[in-house]
């Protein structure tokens, strides 16, 4: 059944599950979209992880608390790291082959430069909402011409937090009077834009190759 709204305002399904947890029996889960600032956060979280033996399982873990919330009787209630590894295994399948749905379609570079000499413009595969009845933030400009411009961005130790910080400090919204996104927009912000800005408007800043 349709349980709660997600980022931009689609109905989110509650999946039925069977997990007893204490003296309770959790009966279902909602999944929210995975929005690209979380995933960067649970990244960073993971790194600092010391159990499970990969990063993709520190990864997915996390994931499962923090995009996942266990309902008892239609009341959320709070589930640990430890608790989901008590997790069913029919249970945690349904879970882990829904994470990735709803990440969102990827844009595109629509006006092409260096970043530096030219502007480049993104295209939003998937437009942040504004509200009250304003249009969508639909295109990013990116441009910075000095190294303290990107200083926290070239610092950042992995592509995908450069690129968090790139679109923080750098992205302007086109169409609006903002100079900056707001931290509300970049919450906003799906996966697949996040990652497809990180492949193909980061390296332009620096100085390595776009594939």
């Amino acid at each position: 059944m349709a349980d709660k709204q997600g980022v931009n305002g689609t109905k989110l399904e509650k999946i039925p599950i069977a997990f007893q947890l204490g003296d309770n029996v959790i009966d279902g889960v909602v999944i929210r979209p995975m929005t690209f600032q979380m995933f960067v956060d649970c990244i960073s979280e993971a790194q600092s992880m010391k159990d499970a033996k990969t990063f993709e399982a520190k990864l997915r873990r996390l994931r499962m608390v923090k995009q996942v919330s266990y309902y008892i009787n239609g009341s959320v209630v709070p589930v640990s790291m430890e608790d989901v590894l008590k997790l069913p295994i029919p249970d945690a399948r349904k879970i882990v082959a829904k994470l990735d749905d709803a990440e969102g379609k990827a844009g595109k570079i629509i006006r092409d430069g260096d970043g530096i000499d030219q502007a480049i413009t993104y295209e939003l595969g998937t437009p942040i909402p504004t509200g009250q009845g304003k249009p969508p933030i639909s295109e990013l400009e990116f441009h910075a011409r000095t190294y303290g411009d990107i200083e926290d961005v070239m610092a950042a130790p992995d592509s995908i937090q450069q690129a968090s910080l790139l679109i923080a400090t750098l992205a302007k919204p086109l169409g609006t009077s903002l100079t900056l996104l707001p931290s509300w927009a970049m919450n906003l912000i799906t996966v697949a834009d996040g990652v497809t800005i990180s492949r193909d408007v980061l390296p332009r800043f620096l100085g390595s190759p776009v594939e």
